[in-house]
């Protein structure tokens, strides 16, 4: 991209992020016929048509879906150096925040945290979206902070070594059944495997919820219903002998609605780590490690929960 202008590369990244000229000129706050001029600059500058029609549609070519990502850490980057440093007061600060969160940081860490935000800076707000491939949307830079229990580890290339984590706490996992459920106090793994089940299996995410807890459990078992989110689990498992694997801190949370209980699951199930996620440009930047701090503070606050003691053989 030497040849390119860098005044035209905000054009660039709205055009190859919405691929429509209407909705690129919206976002920067142009004119339809101005932004098709930017994108007629930016094809003679790249040699390339980066949209072209297909159908009522338009599609980017092989070289606009390779340049998007580079466009978007050049972006990131280019903000990063024209940033101000200045002294740091919550009170006068004026941001705003997007965050991916499950429901487990949605329903248990974001509102206290949120409450504790809006005492010390009340210009600050905050726009929550679903999980969905939380290293890709933190690298691209379309979320600040993302709170999640999903393994990251097959993350790679220059994503890999841009993210941050941080492991903010540990979860055990319990099972969800319903009140009237044969199984009573616990499962064992053999239960695991003769009763059906519902699986939690977030958008973007590479393996349920459950393989997390107990590696290859549904390969073993598939499970009877998929779903997007914990807090669908009980409507699933409610007048059936299906078992439900959620995070021990949002049981009660899902059996306060009735209907459902919790159940311990074995000793061998694994733990849930609950991450912390952000972009390497926010590393300094004092308003990002400021909210990163409460959060910190939050979850350090938070009382490890109680684990119910299991059943001796007999």
């Amino acid at each position: 991209m030497s040849n390119l202008d860098l005044n035209l590369l905000p054009a660039l990244d709205a055009l190859l992020s919405h691929r429509n000229v209407t909705a690129a000129a919206r976002q920067l706050g142009v004119s339809q016929p101005t932004m098709s001029g930017m994108l007629g600059r930016l094809r003679e500058q790249l040699d390339d048509p980066l949209l072209v029609r297909v159908g009522r549609t338009m599609e980017l070519t092989a070289r606009g879906a390779s340049l998007m990502p580079e466009v978007r850490q050049m972006l990131l980057a280019l903000e990063k150096l024209t940033s101000v440093d200045s002294d740091f007061d919550p009170a006068a600060l004026r941001r705003h925040f997007r965050i991916m969160s499950s429901e487990f940081g949605l329903f248990l860490l974001l509102p206290q945290i949120i409450a504790r935000v809006g005492k010390i800076a009340p210009h600050v707000t905050f726009e929550m979206v679903a999980i969905d491939k939380p290293v890709d949307s933190v690298y691209s830079g379309s979320i600040e902070l993302c709170l999640t229990g999903d393994v990251i580890t097959h993350a790679a290339g220059e994503a890999a070594r841009a993210v941050r984590t941080r492991t903010l706490m540990e979860d055990r996992f319990v099972g969800i059944v319903d009140s009237e459920h044969p199984l009573r106090d616990s499962a064992t793994v053999d239960d695991l495997l003769a009763y059906p089940h519902v699986a939690t299996h977030f958008l973007g995410s590479k393996l349920p919820v459950e393989d997390n807890a107990i590696d290859g459990l549904s390969d073993r078992h598939p499970p009877r219903v998929r779903v997007p989110s914990f807090l669908s689990i009980a409507p699933m498992v409610i007048g059936t002998d299906s078992i439900g694997v959620v995070p021990g801190r949002l049981a009660p949370q899902m059996c306060s609605y009735g209907g459902v209980r919790k159940i311990e699951l074995p000793r061998e199930t694994a733990r849930a780590a609950i991450k912390m996620l952000w972009h390497m440009r926010h590393d300094h930047d004092p308003a990002h490690e400021w909210l990163r701090g409460i959060v910190l503070d939050m979850c350090a606050e938070y009382p490890e929960p109680r684990v119910a003691k299991m059943p001796m053989a007999i």
